[in-house]
């Protein structure tokens, strides 16, 4: 008897195709054109899947990063579907703040979640649910058309929310704190999977009681093909006036509270006296105004900040971090395990050192310590800063080879295709099992 019983689960089980053609949803904020990190990930990452025959949904919101403004032509709508290199894109209305104070940033994300789960109902049956946090209102979203649909959920966890918006001070209200650590919890034990970016977030989770079983790591990819080490006086020195004696230290990304963007500005004061050393910060965000006019304040002349780069052409992107000599990681002291930057990874993919201050402990300096691609200093401490950025000006030799380190590093750990793969198995593991249990509860049942 106890044969035939495992003869017939070997039979089920062998129904159940090894590499099935997936229907995918994925419900986040941030997908092109908008112009963030994430966004950009999520969109390779959809329209990879795309490429290998999977069908994928997507539920996000209008455009409107970096302006924090929905273009014309998506605004005064109250949703539209549109199809981008054969990714289906499920657009609704959000709340979009002009002013992005903590309260209406709760507000932006919630009304983000709730929705994207309405936007979902039309949509037919998927094999699995994708959820993109932050915001962590997104993968309350999740938790309901997983349940909804019958399908398993997989939270891809990029930033650690609420224990950021607690670490640099944007959520301070005991009530506020232990509804956001609520919520952080129920989503985990809903979760099917999760995903997350740095090793460092495993730990962080398994303290939460999540099961360790649950938790996969999967590093953030960089198309090395693209973003390469390039010619140093290519077309960035010449567009912006840059002589090839120049020392070009380089920050690009958002402007916010967790960069702490001040602190390099006080290094760059410090660094007046060099008249062959230019610092340029190229991006937005919330704390940019501010910057600019403490550099206006400070007279520093040798302070430059250029708007964040079109998508397109995306040589843009290559072009301007070849003509750095030097590439900057700034981080709040208050920040340890709950962020890693994706810039990090395209820093070292362009084969040019990084000086870092960042917290010792934190994710991004074990990061580099292991990559061998920079220089880390204590975070808000301007003064070790500006030594190790006159160190890499001096020694040609060492700033090289951190470069070629960190190139290394990239092209072994963090290889696109490889890395989407991987995140392919996950889906088609996950659907699997699904579809395994329910032949098997159908046939106990039976």
């Amino acid at each position: 008897m106890i044969e035939q019983v495992a003869s017939r689960s070997e039979q089920i089980v062998a129904r159940v195709p090894p590499a099935r053609r997936l229907h995918i949803l994925v419900v986040t904020n941030a997908y092109a054109p908008d112009r963030t990190g994430m966004a950009s990930l999520n969109t390779e990452l959809c329209e990879y899947l795309v490429s290998r025959g999977h069908r994928v949904s997507v539920a996000t919101c209008f455009p409107h990063y970096p302006e924090w403004k929905v273009p014309l032509t998506y605004r005064g709508k109250l949703w539209q579907q549109e199809t981008r290199n054969g990714v289906a894109i499920f657009r609704s209305y959000t709340y979009i703040p002009s002013q992005r104070t903590t309260t209406r940033r709760i507000l932006y994300d919630t009304f983000f979640g709730l929705s994207a789960a309405v936007r979902c109902l039309p949509i037919g049956q998927v094999d699995v649910v994708l959820t993109v946090s932050p915001p962590l209102q997104s993968g309350l979203a999740g938790c309901f058309l997983a349940r909804l649909k019958g399908v398993p959920l997989l939270l891809e966890i990029q930033d650690l929310v609420p224990d950021l918006a607690i670490a640099v001070g944007m959520l301070r209200n005991p009530w506020a704190i232990k509804l956001a650590q609520m919520l952080e919890n129920f989503v985990y034990r809903r979760s099917d999977g999760i995903l997350v970016i740095s090793e460092g977030f495993v730990a962080n989770l398994t303290g939460k009681g999540v099961p360790k079983a649950k938790i996969s790591f999967l590093p953030l990819w960089v198309d090395s093909s693209l973003i390469s080490p390039g010619d140093r006086n290519g077309p960035f020195r010449k567009t912006h006036n840059i002589s090839e004696k120049q020392t070009v230290v380089l920050y690009t990304g958002n402007m916010g509270a967790k960069q702490d963007l001040g602190n390099v500005l006080e290094a760059a004061a410090r660094l007046q006296v060099h008249q062959d050393m230019s610092f340029f910060f190229v991006g937005d965000g919330t704390e940019k105004e501010r910057l600019q006019r403490h550099a206006q304040d400070r007279a520093l002349s040798n302070v430059r900040f250029l708007p964040l780069l079109p998508p397109e052409p995306k040589e843009l992107l290559p072009e301007m971090l070849a003509a750095a000599d030097m590439l900057v990681l700034n981080q709040s002291s208050r920040i340890a395990d709950t962020v890693i930057p994706s810039k990090l990874f395209t820093y070292m993919a362009a084969g040019r050192p990084i000086v870092a201050a960042v917290t010792r402990s934190s994710q991004a300096a074990a990061c580099i310590r292991n990559a061998g691609s920079g220089i880390t200093v204590d975070a808000e401490n301007p003064a070790a800063l500006a030594e190790a950025i006159s160190q890499l000006k001096d020694d040609r030799e060492l700033a090289e080879c951190l470069g070629r380190r960190g190139r290394l590093f990239v092209e072994e750990h963090c290889a696109r295709d490889r890395i989407l793969s991987k995140y392919e198995d996950t889906f088609l593991t996950l659907a699997n099992d699904r579809f395994t249990r329910g032949v098997l509860q159908q046939t106990g049942s039976g």
